[in-house]
This record gives C-alpha cells, structure tokens and sequence, in this order.
C-alpha cells in the first residue's frame, strides 16, 4: 500500500507541472553549502563519523514555475542537486576520506502563501563500499505561519527507504520507512538592529519498529540553535551568507545506540553535540 500511495503522490506532482506553467516564465535558480562539523550525525539520528572534522558540500540547481498568486498552486519548482561528506581524520575501518556521495531530485508545489508539498528521490552512494546503494523517496509538508516576531514553521517528512541496506545500519533492508514531525522555529533580528537570523532546528522521528530494527516506534529527538549572518555582496555575485550553530541529538531507540557502537569502534553514547560552521550560496 505504501508503495502505491508512493507513486500516486509523485505522479500527481511531477504531472502537475505542464498545466500549470502558464502564468510567468521560467526562472533558474542555484545553492550550494559548505560546512564544516566535528560529527557527521544523519537527521534519523545515525552516528556515522566521530573521528577528525566532517566537511560537508551540497549544491543544485532549482528551475521555478511562478504562478497566479491568486490561485491555488502559487509556485512549481524542480530541483537537482547532490551533497557530499569528506572525513579527513577517518580511521580504520573507513579505507578513504571520501565518505559519502548523494545525488537527489525531486518537486515542489507551493499551496496559496503559506503550505508547500514536495516529493523528492535520492540515492546514498559510498564511495568506499561501506553499504549497497540505498534508494529512497522522501514526500514533505510544511507551512509558513509567517508569524512576528518568532515564526514557527511547522513540517512533516515521510522518509520511504525503498531498496539498498538500512540507512540505520540495524533496521529492515528496503521497503520501510519512518516520519520525521518538526518544526524550524525563526527569529529575525534585522528590525533590532542585529543583522542576524536564529532558528531552532526540533524535530522527532517516529515509525514502525522494523525501521529500526526492533525495539522501540520512536528514533531521535533533536533541537539546537543556529545563527546566520547574510553578507553584504555585490548583486551579481549572488546572495552570501555564513552561519554557526549547535545541534543536539537524543538517541531514543536503543537500535541507534547499537548501530553508533558498530561503525564507531564501541562508542555507544545516547546524547550526541553536534557543532558545525559554514558558508551558503544562492542565486
């Protein structure tokens, strides 16, 4: 049934695009990130890396669809992009520093002003034959509250893993999933002076036992802080900005704790910091 509904809901917005690009052209649209970060810890509340400094790269391309603000769809978008994780400090048994390549692709309709859906496929790749390919698909709600001056910015992912080895380490082998429900609560300083942005990244994981491999329907609880300073660029140079935050993760399935102690040489701590810094780029 899963499945089916699936596919149902990909076609539903992938189809929807034709129809709906009347309104305005086309425009086209890139990011990119990069950050640095002492840990490489996966949303789902994996531990993958604990040794040396994690670098993360991720980048794409984003071709936007406006449409009447007026009506029901306001905005379709496509995007493309990959994300990479490079461990210079690994150790055995990691056999290279080039850990982990993604690629993903996917859509996203945006509901009057405030509610957008997306559905987007991504495959994990490692590049050091730590796991097979995983293939997933991941279908996201969220709503701009848009409140003042903190808004909360309420989402729901359901995170469908449909072939490959467990994106857990100890969880079923394909054809399960888990939901992610949370929440990116925003401050905006620019009106106190402060040319700065806080958000605080909450969210839990919850889903059926065999995701995880037994134990518990409940993953990882997760809040932190983040500030971001935009930088004042040249228009053409695109829009600049860096940011540090502080992220910290709560193991709550026993599963993760085991999966942690298995590609970390014993380390089976509940309550992981994560700390990272970074750079972003849109245009």
């Amino acid at each position: 049934m899963l499945k089916i509904m699936g596919m149902a809901v990909a076609a539903a917005l992938l189809g929807a695009a034709p129809a709906l690009a009347e309104d305005a052209g086309p425009s086209l649209h890139g990011f990119a990130d990069l950050s640095v970060k002492n840990d490489y810890i996966t949303p789902r509340g994996l531990r993958v890396t604990s040794d040396g400094t994690t670098i993360q790269f991720l980048n794409g391309l984003v071709l936007d669809f406006p449409q009447d603000p007026a009506g029901l769809v306001t905005d379709v978008s496509f995007v493309l992009g990959s994300w990479s994780d490079w461990n210079p400090g690994y150790k055995a048994p990691n056999a290279k520093a080039f850990n982990e390549f993604d690629w993903f692709v996917g859509t996203n309709v945006k509901l009057g002003s405030s509610w957008t859906a997306g559905v987007q496929y991504v495959e994990f790749h490692s590049p050091q034959s730590a796991f097979k390919t995983e293939q997933n698909i991941e279908f996201s709600l969220s709503f701009a509250d848009k409140l003042t001056p903190i808004s909360i910015n309420p989402y729901a992912k359901l995170f469908w893993a449909m072939n490959g080895d467990s994106t857990v380490v100890t969880g079923k082998r394909g054809d399960t999933y888990d939901v992610e429900i949370g929440a990116v609560p925003t401050w905006d300083l620019h009106d106190y002076g402060a040319p700065i942005i806080l958000s605080a990244p909450t969210w839990i994981t919850v889903g059926p036992e065999e995701y995880w491999g037994g134990d518990d329907n409940f993953g990882v609880f997760s809040t932190g802080l983040k500030a971001t300073y935009p930088l004042k660029t040249p228009p053409k140079t695109g829009n600049w900005s860096v940011y540090v935050g502080y992220q910290y993760y709560h193991l709550i399935n026993d599963q993760l704790v085991v999966a942690q102690s298995i590609i970390n040489r014993g380390k089976d701590k509940r309550n992981l910091h994560l700390v990272q810094t970074g750079v972003s780029l849109g245009f």
